[in-house]
Parts: structure tokens; C-alpha cells; sequence
């Protein structure tokens, strides 16, 4: 898995509020940058197609976001990335052979670079996560991110 990876989780095993377990949509952002960190962490968000919590008068109003629009991108719906949303951190070598995970596509890097920025923003991220996506990014190419 590379950074800007789209990927469904079938039967994702961790609900959101007590939801039932269902697939989830998933961006691979990067992984742990230090080759002294074993294992090798990967960073993922999920999305939402909760599309309206984030539109004037939705419950979500105030996040920053970005809505991915049905047909641009490599999602079956349209969808929103919350940067309010903590990000989940699963072994690199576990996502590889989970046979529950289907890749449906990539994100370009123009995508990516915007994506990056929300993060820089958020308080979500950790500042070590935030510089382990930073380097993730570089190393397939995407260069001159804030830092």
C-alpha cells in the first residue's frame, strides 16, 4: 500500500458509536517514518457519506472537510473526509494481508497535497503523525509540503 490508496474494509471491526459492523471506505495516508519503529504503522482515514452533516445547517457545518464528488474520484458515492476525525493506526503488514480489504483505486497528487494541508491544519493529527504523512508523501514524490 502507497499513500493515496482508496480501499473498502469489509466487516471494518471497529464501529463508530456503536454502530454495527459494516464496510468502510478507507485513503491510506502514509506510514511510520522511523526504520526503528517495528512494526511499521500505517495512518488511514475513513470517510463518510454523511454528506449533508457537513452542508450550511448540517450538525457538522463547522469541520473542515473534503467531499469527494461521485465520478472524480474512486469512491462509489459521493463522500466526505472530516479532519475532525481521528485518524486510525493499523500494523502496514496486517492491512497488506487482511483479506477483508479490497483496493479500489488512487488518489492523484494534487488530491494528496490537499488532503495534506487539511491535515497540517487539523488537531486531530498528531504532530508525529502529521510528519510521518509529510514523509510518507515525499517518498512516492509529492514534494514541498509544509513542514
Amino acid at each position: 500500500m502507497k499513500p493515496g490508496d482508496v480501499f473498502k474494509w469489509i466487516k471494518f471491526p471497529e464501529p463508530q458509536f456503536g454502530q454495527e459492523i459494516k464496510t468502510r471506505w478507507f485513503i491510506y495516508l502514509g506510514h511510520t517514518s522511523t526504520p526503528f519503529e517495528q512494526p511499521i504503522l500505517a495512518h488511514i482515514c475513513t470517510t463518510t457519506t454523511s454528506v449533508n452533516d457537513f452542508k450550511t445547517g448540517g450538525k457538522r457545518a463547522s469541520h473542515k472537510c473534503f467531499i469527494f464528488e461521485k465520478g472524480k474520484y474512486p469512491f462509489d458515492q459521493e463522500c466526505v473526509l472530516d479532519y475532525a476525525e481521528d485518524p486510525y493506526a493499523y500494523k502496514k503488514a496486517d492491512l497488506e494481508s487482511n483479506r477483508n480489504i479490497e483496493f479500489m483505486g488512487k488518489l492523484n497528487d494534487q488530491t494528496m497535497r490537499v488532503i495534506y494541508e487539511g491535515i497540517y491544519f487539523s488537531r486531530s493529527y498528531s504532530r508525529k503523525i502529521k510528519m510521518d504523512i509529510r514523509e510518507s508523501l515525499q517518498q512516492i514524490g509529492i514534494k514541498d509540503l509544509r513542514k
